[in-house]
Protein backbone atom coordinates (compact mmCIF):
# COMPACT_ATOMS: atom_id res chain seq x y z
CA UNK A 1 0.00 0.00 0.00
CA UNK A 2 1.33 3.42 -0.95
CA UNK A 3 1.90 6.06 1.73
CA UNK A 4 -0.03 9.25 2.25
CA UNK A 5 0.56 12.38 0.15
CA UNK A 6 0.47 15.67 2.05
CA UNK A 7 0.41 19.20 0.66
CA UNK A 8 1.76 21.63 3.26
CA UNK A 9 3.14 21.06 6.76
CA UNK A 10 4.05 23.93 9.07
CA UNK A 11 6.24 21.90 11.45
CA UNK A 12 7.36 18.32 10.80
CA UNK A 13 8.17 16.70 14.15
CA UNK A 14 10.68 13.83 13.88
CA UNK A 15 11.66 13.75 17.56
CA UNK A 16 10.09 10.34 18.10
CA UNK A 17 10.13 9.15 14.49
CA UNK A 18 11.29 5.69 13.44
CA UNK A 19 12.09 4.11 10.10
CA UNK A 20 8.68 2.41 10.22
CA UNK A 21 6.70 5.58 11.05
CA UNK A 22 8.11 7.61 8.14
CA UNK A 23 7.06 4.90 5.67
CA UNK A 24 3.45 6.02 6.23
CA UNK A 25 4.18 9.18 4.21
CA UNK A 26 4.92 8.92 0.49
CA UNK A 27 5.57 12.63 -0.14
CA UNK A 28 5.21 16.08 1.45
CA UNK A 29 5.17 19.00 -0.99
CA UNK A 30 6.17 21.84 1.35
CA UNK A 31 7.55 21.87 4.91
CA UNK A 32 8.08 25.10 6.83
CA UNK A 33 10.48 23.57 9.38
CA UNK A 34 11.54 20.11 10.49
CA UNK A 35 12.72 19.35 14.03
CA UNK A 36 14.79 16.29 14.88
CA UNK A 37 17.34 14.89 17.35
CA UNK A 38 20.95 14.09 16.46
CA UNK A 39 20.17 10.39 16.76
CA UNK A 40 17.49 10.35 14.04
CA UNK A 41 18.84 12.95 11.61
CA UNK A 42 19.26 10.20 9.00
CA UNK A 43 15.47 9.84 8.76
CA UNK A 44 15.21 13.26 7.12
CA UNK A 45 17.03 12.07 3.99
CA UNK A 46 14.64 9.11 3.75
CA UNK A 47 11.63 11.43 3.39
CA UNK A 48 10.44 12.71 0.01
CA UNK A 49 10.04 16.47 0.61
CA UNK A 50 9.57 18.99 -2.19
CA UNK A 51 10.54 22.24 -0.44
CA UNK A 52 12.01 22.63 3.06
CA UNK A 53 12.29 25.96 4.86
CA UNK A 54 14.44 25.18 7.92
CA UNK A 55 16.03 22.19 9.67
CA UNK A 56 16.15 22.41 13.48
CA UNK A 57 18.26 20.02 15.54
CA UNK A 58 16.99 19.87 19.14
CA UNK A 59 19.94 19.84 21.57
CA UNK A 60 19.91 17.05 24.13
CA UNK A 61 18.85 19.15 27.14
CA UNK A 62 16.36 21.42 25.30
CA UNK A 63 12.57 21.21 24.95
CA UNK A 64 10.80 22.51 21.88
CA UNK A 65 7.93 24.99 21.68
CA UNK A 66 5.86 25.57 18.54
CA UNK A 67 3.83 28.77 18.33
CA UNK A 68 3.88 32.12 20.14
CA UNK A 69 5.86 32.38 23.40
CA UNK A 70 5.15 35.47 25.50
CA UNK A 71 7.90 36.31 27.97
CA UNK A 72 7.03 38.88 30.67
CA UNK A 73 8.54 39.73 34.02
CA UNK A 74 6.23 37.35 35.92
CA UNK A 75 7.18 34.46 33.61
CA UNK A 76 10.91 35.06 34.07
CA UNK A 77 10.68 35.44 37.84
CA UNK A 78 8.64 32.23 38.12
CA UNK A 79 11.35 30.07 36.55
CA UNK A 80 12.63 27.69 39.21
CA UNK A 81 15.72 26.79 37.25
CA UNK A 82 17.16 27.04 33.79
CA UNK A 83 14.56 26.87 31.03
CA UNK A 84 16.06 25.75 27.71
CA UNK A 85 13.72 26.04 24.75
CA UNK A 86 13.94 25.71 20.98
CA UNK A 87 11.11 27.90 19.69
CA UNK A 88 9.65 27.52 16.22
CA UNK A 89 7.42 30.55 15.83
CA UNK A 90 7.40 33.91 17.60
CA UNK A 91 8.83 35.16 20.88
CA UNK A 92 7.40 38.35 22.41
CA UNK A 93 9.19 40.04 25.27
CA UNK A 94 6.84 42.20 27.32
CA UNK A 95 7.60 45.88 27.99
CA UNK A 96 7.90 45.11 31.75
CA UNK A 97 10.93 42.85 31.19
CA UNK A 98 14.16 44.36 32.58
CA UNK A 99 17.77 43.78 31.66
CA UNK A 100 18.25 42.28 35.14
CA UNK A 101 15.51 39.71 34.48
CA UNK A 102 17.35 38.53 31.36
CA UNK A 103 20.88 38.61 32.71
CA UNK A 104 20.07 35.99 35.34
CA UNK A 105 20.39 33.55 32.39
CA UNK A 106 17.49 31.43 33.64
CA UNK A 107 16.00 31.47 30.13
CA UNK A 108 17.98 30.07 27.20
CA UNK A 109 16.44 30.23 23.73
CA UNK A 110 17.12 29.02 20.20
CA UNK A 111 14.58 30.73 17.95
CA UNK A 112 13.43 29.97 14.41
CA UNK A 113 11.22 32.96 13.70
CA UNK A 114 10.69 36.52 14.93
CA UNK A 115 11.64 38.04 18.28
CA UNK A 116 9.68 41.15 19.30
CA UNK A 117 11.20 43.16 22.15
CA UNK A 118 11.29 46.72 23.56
CA UNK A 119 13.82 48.88 21.72
CA UNK A 120 16.14 49.29 24.71
CA UNK A 121 16.49 45.49 25.10
CA UNK A 122 17.21 44.56 21.48
CA UNK A 123 20.99 44.69 21.81
CA UNK A 124 21.00 42.59 24.99
CA UNK A 125 18.60 40.02 23.53
CA UNK A 126 20.72 39.74 20.38
CA UNK A 127 23.76 38.97 22.55
CA UNK A 128 22.00 36.54 24.92
CA UNK A 129 20.12 34.55 22.24
CA UNK A 130 22.39 34.43 19.18
CA UNK A 131 21.42 30.95 17.94
CA UNK A 132 18.76 30.06 15.42
CA UNK A 133 17.33 31.61 12.29
CA UNK A 134 15.72 34.57 14.07
CA UNK A 135 14.81 38.13 13.15
CA UNK A 136 14.89 40.84 15.85
CA UNK A 137 12.03 43.35 15.70
CA UNK A 138 12.06 46.25 18.18
CA UNK A 139 8.91 48.01 19.33
CA UNK A 140 8.12 51.11 21.37
CA UNK A 141 4.94 51.81 23.29
CA UNK A 142 2.38 49.03 23.50
CA UNK A 143 3.22 45.40 22.82
CA UNK A 144 2.54 44.42 19.15
CA UNK A 145 -1.03 43.44 18.25
CA UNK A 146 -1.18 40.12 16.40
CA UNK A 147 -4.08 39.43 14.07
CA UNK A 148 -4.25 35.73 13.21
CA UNK A 149 -7.81 35.42 11.88
CA UNK A 150 -9.87 37.08 9.13
CA UNK A 151 -10.25 40.68 10.20
CA UNK A 152 -11.34 44.02 8.73
CA UNK A 153 -9.30 47.07 9.70
CA UNK A 154 -12.02 49.67 10.18
CA UNK A 155 -12.28 53.24 11.45
CA UNK A 156 -13.97 52.05 14.65
CA UNK A 157 -11.06 49.69 15.35
CA UNK A 158 -8.55 52.52 14.91
CA UNK A 159 -10.59 54.90 17.05
CA UNK A 160 -10.44 52.41 19.93
CA UNK A 161 -6.62 52.45 19.93
CA UNK A 162 -5.28 54.69 22.70
CA UNK A 163 -1.83 55.11 21.16
CA UNK A 164 0.00 54.18 17.94
CA UNK A 165 -0.17 50.43 17.36
CA UNK A 166 2.33 47.91 16.01
CA UNK A 167 0.11 45.61 13.91
CA UNK A 168 1.35 42.16 12.88
CA UNK A 169 -0.77 40.47 10.19
CA UNK A 170 -0.55 36.66 10.34
CA UNK A 171 -4.06 35.89 9.10
CA UNK A 172 -6.14 37.74 6.50
CA UNK A 173 -6.71 41.47 6.98
CA UNK A 174 -8.90 43.64 4.74
CA UNK A 175 -8.63 47.41 4.82
CA UNK A 176 -12.14 48.87 4.93
CA UNK A 177 -12.94 50.70 1.71
CA UNK A 178 -13.83 53.87 3.64
CA UNK A 179 -10.74 53.73 5.90
CA UNK A 180 -9.77 57.20 7.14
CA UNK A 181 -6.13 57.43 6.07
CA UNK A 182 -5.39 60.34 8.43
CA UNK A 183 -6.69 58.25 11.32
CA UNK A 184 -4.71 55.26 10.03
CA UNK A 185 -1.53 57.36 9.95
CA UNK A 186 -2.18 58.52 13.51
CA UNK A 187 -3.07 55.19 15.11
CA UNK A 188 -0.81 52.75 13.25
CA UNK A 189 2.89 53.00 14.08
CA UNK A 190 4.13 49.99 12.11
CA UNK A 191 2.80 46.99 10.16
CA UNK A 192 4.39 43.59 9.50
CA UNK A 193 2.72 41.43 6.85
CA UNK A 194 3.19 37.66 7.28
CA UNK A 195 -0.26 36.62 6.08
CA UNK A 196 -2.56 38.22 3.51
CA UNK A 197 -3.33 41.94 3.42
CA UNK A 198 -5.96 43.25 0.99
CA UNK A 199 -6.45 46.95 0.35
CA UNK A 200 -7.55 49.51 -2.21
CA UNK A 201 -5.08 51.06 -4.65
CA UNK A 202 -5.51 54.53 -3.09
CA UNK A 203 -4.51 53.10 0.33
CA UNK A 204 -1.23 51.56 -0.86
CA UNK A 205 1.10 54.52 -0.21
CA UNK A 206 -0.22 54.88 3.37
CA UNK A 207 0.54 51.19 3.99
CA UNK A 208 4.10 51.32 2.70
CA UNK A 209 4.92 54.29 4.93
CA UNK A 210 4.17 52.01 7.91
CA UNK A 211 6.20 49.01 6.72
CA UNK A 212 9.83 48.97 7.87
CA UNK A 213 10.55 45.54 6.41
CA UNK A 214 9.48 43.82 3.19
CA UNK A 215 6.28 41.78 3.34
CA UNK A 216 6.77 38.14 4.25
CA UNK A 217 3.25 37.36 3.08
CA UNK A 218 0.92 38.55 0.31
CA UNK A 219 -0.30 42.08 -0.35
CA UNK A 220 -3.27 42.26 -2.72
CA UNK A 221 -3.96 45.66 -4.25
CA UNK A 222 -7.52 46.23 -5.47
CA UNK A 223 -7.55 48.71 -8.39
CA UNK A 224 -9.37 51.97 -7.65
CA UNK A 225 -13.14 51.81 -8.17
CA UNK A 226 -13.37 48.01 -8.39
CA UNK A 227 -15.84 45.81 -6.51
CA UNK A 228 -14.32 42.65 -5.03
CA UNK A 229 -16.11 39.33 -5.56
CA UNK A 230 -15.28 36.77 -2.86
CA UNK A 231 -17.21 33.91 -4.45
CA UNK A 232 -18.31 32.73 -7.88
CA UNK A 233 -20.91 35.01 -9.49
CA UNK A 234 -23.69 34.06 -11.89
CA UNK A 235 -25.16 36.92 -13.95
CA UNK A 236 -28.36 36.49 -15.96
CA UNK A 237 -30.43 38.76 -18.23
CA UNK A 238 -32.31 40.17 -15.20
CA UNK A 239 -29.51 40.66 -12.68
CA UNK A 240 -27.29 42.38 -15.23
CA UNK A 241 -29.72 45.30 -15.26
CA UNK A 242 -28.48 46.32 -11.80
CA UNK A 243 -24.94 46.82 -13.15
CA UNK A 244 -23.89 50.16 -14.61
CA UNK A 245 -20.36 50.08 -16.05
CA UNK A 246 -19.40 47.97 -13.04
CA UNK A 247 -15.73 47.24 -12.42
CA UNK A 248 -15.24 43.74 -11.01
CA UNK A 249 -12.18 42.22 -9.30
CA UNK A 250 -12.19 38.49 -8.63
CA UNK A 251 -10.24 35.29 -8.18
CA UNK A 252 -13.40 33.22 -8.62
CA UNK A 253 -15.32 32.19 -11.75
CA UNK A 254 -17.79 34.66 -13.27
CA UNK A 255 -20.60 33.07 -15.26
CA UNK A 256 -22.76 34.92 -17.79
CA UNK A 257 -25.93 32.90 -18.41
CA UNK A 258 -27.54 32.46 -21.86
CA UNK A 259 -29.86 35.22 -23.01
CA UNK A 260 -27.75 38.27 -22.15
CA UNK A 261 -27.79 40.69 -25.09
CA UNK A 262 -24.67 42.42 -26.32
CA UNK A 263 -25.98 45.92 -25.66
CA UNK A 264 -26.97 45.07 -22.08
CA UNK A 265 -23.54 43.54 -21.43
CA UNK A 266 -21.67 46.52 -22.90
CA UNK A 267 -23.55 48.96 -20.67
CA UNK A 268 -23.32 46.82 -17.51
CA UNK A 269 -19.64 45.86 -17.38
CA UNK A 270 -16.94 48.52 -17.35
CA UNK A 271 -13.87 46.41 -16.58
CA UNK A 272 -13.23 42.87 -15.37
CA UNK A 273 -10.04 41.91 -13.51
CA UNK A 274 -10.07 38.13 -13.13
CA UNK A 275 -7.47 35.62 -11.99
CA UNK A 276 -9.91 32.77 -12.61
CA UNK A 277 -11.96 31.99 -15.70
CA UNK A 278 -15.10 33.46 -17.26
CA UNK A 279 -17.97 31.55 -18.83
CA UNK A 280 -20.05 33.33 -21.47
CA UNK A 281 -21.88 32.78 -24.75
CA UNK A 282 -20.02 33.00 -28.05
CA UNK A 283 -22.13 36.07 -28.82
CA UNK A 284 -20.43 37.96 -25.95
CA UNK A 285 -16.92 36.58 -26.37
CA UNK A 286 -15.41 39.44 -28.41
CA UNK A 287 -16.92 42.06 -26.07
CA UNK A 288 -15.60 40.13 -23.06
CA UNK A 289 -12.00 40.42 -24.26
CA UNK A 290 -12.46 44.18 -24.62
CA UNK A 291 -13.47 44.42 -20.95
CA UNK A 292 -10.67 42.24 -19.53
CA UNK A 293 -7.75 43.83 -17.68
CA UNK A 294 -5.68 40.62 -17.84
CA UNK A 295 -5.02 38.97 -21.19
CA UNK A 296 -4.17 35.74 -19.31
CA UNK A 297 -7.77 35.34 -18.16
CA UNK A 298 -9.40 32.24 -19.67
CA UNK A 299 -12.70 32.95 -21.47
CA UNK A 300 -14.77 29.78 -21.91
CA UNK A 301 -17.42 30.42 -24.52
CA UNK A 302 -20.37 28.18 -25.36
CA UNK A 303 -22.55 28.17 -28.48
CA UNK A 304 -25.83 26.92 -27.00
CA UNK A 305 -25.64 25.58 -23.45
CA UNK A 306 -23.07 24.81 -20.79
CA UNK A 307 -22.96 22.77 -17.59
CA UNK A 308 -20.66 23.80 -14.72
CA UNK A 309 -19.65 20.84 -12.55
CA UNK A 310 -18.48 21.49 -8.98
CA UNK A 311 -17.81 19.05 -6.15
CA UNK A 312 -18.00 15.33 -6.89
CA UNK A 313 -20.53 13.95 -9.37
CA UNK A 314 -20.95 10.48 -10.88
CA UNK A 315 -22.65 10.36 -14.26
CA UNK A 316 -24.34 7.42 -15.98
CA UNK A 317 -25.19 6.82 -19.62
CA UNK A 318 -28.73 8.10 -18.94
CA UNK A 319 -27.43 11.45 -17.67
CA UNK A 320 -25.31 11.98 -20.79
CA UNK A 321 -28.27 11.08 -22.99
CA UNK A 322 -30.37 13.67 -21.12
CA UNK A 323 -27.98 16.46 -22.11
CA UNK A 324 -28.99 18.68 -24.98
CA UNK A 325 -26.74 18.02 -27.97
CA UNK A 326 -23.91 20.57 -28.18
CA UNK A 327 -23.56 21.17 -24.42
CA UNK A 328 -20.22 22.42 -23.11
CA UNK A 329 -18.94 20.84 -19.89
CA UNK A 330 -16.82 22.90 -17.48
CA UNK A 331 -15.37 20.61 -14.80
CA UNK A 332 -14.14 22.33 -11.63
CA UNK A 333 -14.48 19.36 -9.31
CA UNK A 334 -14.49 15.58 -9.78
CA UNK A 335 -16.58 14.05 -12.57
CA UNK A 336 -16.75 10.24 -12.52
CA UNK A 337 -18.00 8.39 -15.61
CA UNK A 338 -19.92 5.17 -14.93
CA UNK A 339 -18.97 2.00 -16.79
CA UNK A 340 -22.13 2.14 -18.91
CA UNK A 341 -21.29 5.53 -20.49
CA UNK A 342 -20.91 4.95 -24.23
CA UNK A 343 -18.29 6.90 -26.16
CA UNK A 344 -20.82 7.50 -28.95
CA UNK A 345 -23.13 9.29 -26.51
CA UNK A 346 -20.34 11.56 -25.23
CA UNK A 347 -19.21 12.34 -28.78
CA UNK A 348 -22.78 13.23 -29.82
CA UNK A 349 -23.98 15.20 -26.78
CA UNK A 350 -20.86 17.10 -25.67
CA UNK A 351 -19.50 19.98 -27.73
CA UNK A 352 -16.32 20.63 -25.72
CA UNK A 353 -14.84 20.05 -22.27
CA UNK A 354 -12.91 22.56 -20.16
CA UNK A 355 -11.20 20.65 -17.37
CA UNK A 356 -9.96 22.49 -14.25
CA UNK A 357 -10.47 19.54 -11.90
CA UNK A 358 -10.46 15.80 -12.48
CA UNK A 359 -12.38 13.47 -14.74
CA UNK A 360 -12.26 9.80 -13.77
CA UNK A 361 -13.10 7.18 -16.40
CA UNK A 362 -14.04 3.53 -15.94
CA UNK A 363 -12.79 2.35 -19.35
CA UNK A 364 -9.83 3.27 -21.58
CA UNK A 365 -12.07 4.05 -24.57
CA UNK A 366 -13.84 6.72 -22.52
CA UNK A 367 -10.54 8.51 -21.93
CA UNK A 368 -9.86 8.67 -25.65
CA UNK A 369 -13.14 10.41 -26.53
CA UNK A 370 -12.76 12.85 -23.63
CA UNK A 371 -9.30 13.88 -24.77
CA UNK A 372 -10.68 14.64 -28.21
CA UNK A 373 -13.23 16.99 -26.61
CA UNK A 374 -10.75 18.87 -24.39
CA UNK A 375 -10.40 22.61 -24.93
CA UNK A 376 -8.93 24.12 -21.73
CA UNK A 377 -7.02 21.41 -19.89
CA UNK A 378 -5.62 22.47 -16.51
CA UNK A 379 -6.87 19.35 -14.71
CA UNK A 380 -6.35 15.63 -15.19
CA UNK A 381 -8.07 12.56 -16.58
CA UNK A 382 -7.55 9.43 -14.50
CA UNK A 383 -8.80 5.86 -14.51
CA UNK A 384 -10.70 4.25 -11.65
CA UNK A 385 -8.39 1.23 -12.16
CA UNK A 386 -5.30 3.38 -11.64
CA UNK A 387 -4.12 2.74 -8.08
CA UNK A 388 -1.93 5.83 -8.20
CA UNK A 389 -5.02 8.03 -8.27
CA UNK A 390 -6.16 6.85 -4.84
CA UNK A 391 -3.73 8.80 -2.64
CA UNK A 392 -4.75 12.05 -4.36
CA UNK A 393 -8.12 11.81 -2.62
CA UNK A 394 -6.92 10.46 0.70
CA UNK A 395 -4.08 12.97 1.13
CA UNK A 396 -4.08 15.98 3.43
CA UNK A 397 -3.65 19.49 2.07
CA UNK A 398 -2.58 21.57 5.07
CA UNK A 399 -1.24 20.41 8.44
CA UNK A 400 -0.03 22.74 11.18
CA UNK A 401 2.19 20.21 12.95
CA UNK A 402 2.80 16.61 11.87
CA UNK A 403 4.49 14.15 14.27
CA UNK A 404 5.77 10.92 12.74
Amino acid sequence: MMGQKIGNVGLLNLLNATEESIKKVERIENVGAVIYRAGNAHLLSALNIGNLGASLELPEDYRYYNGVLTVDSVYLQSLGGKQKLLVNGTVIFGKDVTAGDLETRQLMLIVNGDIYAPEHLIGLISRLFPEGNRTLKPYSGQIPYFENSHFTLSNSFLQAAEEPMYLVVNGVVDFAKDLDLDLFNEKIGQIDVNGVLRLQEEQESALHRKMKTAANGVIQIIPAGYTVLNKALRINSRSIRSFNEKKLYTKKPVIFEPGIEREAFAKAIGHLYSKSYIICSEELEDLMYEKLDRLETEVLSYEQRYLWIEGEQKWSEAQFQALEAGTNLIVDGLLILDKDVAVETVARQVAAIDNFGEIQVSAAVQKSVLQNKLRANEGQITSSDDASAEPEHTGLQNVGELAL
